[in-house]
């Protein structure tokens, strides 16, 4: 069972706003149903979610879930995930992201209403940790002499960045939206996921808290699952492959709902996820560190309270080594340019 558990004061107050309690009662009850549906009435038996067996938005409010370690699922504890696990994710949230894709289009309203995130709701002045990820991101850099060079052009996005990423966040409820539309998950990242092995074979995933879903482009979530899910060898070689794999899937199940209207090509999907590249570097200068304490299995409220903690933990040589492969890419794909 999951209860609304915030204390009374300040963090309630700090949070309030985001309504994360009743946008999972949406999407649980209403939301994911209907995509559900959708995809059984042609035939496909995709699980979307954990079963939902009592909800209630009167005090206090809670939500009843099946027991998924009962039912054999774990979380990825302490390792990266593995292409296999990360492929079959990208493939349930394409099928969501394709359904509700198909909804917005056909004027549904369930899926559109979804603005609230984050990183566009809250006073940043309260969460240091999604506020100040460009200035950790210039201190890591300045102490590695051969990294010295990006200094600038940090100084230089730090100018523009949260403004641009503001802009996009909020560009479906005012009127600027992107190409393609579609309910993100908002937080698709590995502590979101749990998997099911039966004699050491995949043979389930399911993702988990669908409560700070948001309705906008796609690349929302692709830069999320970029900074937050992919390992960071799937980040430096299997990019291409992976957001190829998430495109298909997303017009294979378009296709298979017999969805008459236009499929999005994997180039405009592409030119989502350029569009939203302020986006992407501020997820990797602010929540990368995070990917990599999850592998490491370091506790999160530590990371998140303290800068100290971040910044060692960006001392460490893996995010450094890849830093140095990652930081010129970003360069070269115009990560930096206004």
């Amino acid at each position: 069972m999951k209860t609304e558990h915030f204390e009374e004061g300040l963090q309630k107050d700090k949070l309030g706003e985001m309504a994360i309690f009743e946008t999972e009662v949406r999407m649980y009850t209403i939301v994911l149903p209907m995509i559900k549906a959708k995809l059984r009435e042609f035939g496909d038996q995709t699980v979307l979610a954990p079963k939902i067996f009592h909800s209630s938005l009167e005090m206090p409010r809670n939500i009843v879930f099946e027991d998924l370690v009962t039912e054999g699922y774990s979380i990825i504890s302490e390792r990266p995930g593995s292409l296999e696990e990360i492929k079959l994710a990208l493939k349930k949230l394409a099928k969501i992201h394709a359904i509700s894709y198909q909804m917005a289009q056909m004027g549904n309203k369930d899926v559109t209403t979804f603005k609230k995130n984050y990183v566009n709701t809250l006073n940043l002045d309260d969460f240091i940790v999604l506020r100040d990820g460009v200035k950790l991101m210039k201190k890591v850099i300045s102490d590695q002499p051969d990294l010295q060079k990006y200094l600038p052009h940090f100084e230089s996005v730090e100018k523009f960045l949260f403004p641009k990423v503001l802009d996009l966040l909020n560009a479906a409820k005012n009127g600027k939206r992107s190409g393609v539309q579609v309910l993100n998950h908002g937080d698709f990242h590995m502590k979101n996921l749990m998997v099911k092995y039966v004699d050491n074979e995949l043979k389930e995933l399911m993702l988990l808290d669908y409560q700070t879903c948001f309705f906008g482009s796609p690349a929302i979530d692709l830069h999320y699952a970029f900074a937050m899910m992919y390992s960071p060898s799937m980040r430096l070689d299997k990019m291409d492959e992976l957001l190829y794999y998430y495109t298909k899937n997303f017009q294979d199940t378009l296709h298979t709902v017999q969805y008459k209207g236009h499929i999005p090509t994997i180039t405009e999907i592409r030119e989502e996820v350029s569009d939203y590249r302020h986006w992407g570097l501020y997820l990797i200068c602010t929540l990368l560190c995070f990917n990599y304490a999850f592998m490491d299995g370091i506790d999160l409220s530590k990371i998140v309270e303290s800068e100290a903690a971040r910044l060692a933990l960006f001392a460490n040589t893996k995010i450094l080594d890849e830093l140095r492969l990652l930081l010129p890419r970003l360069l070269y794909l115009g990560y930096f340019e206004e």
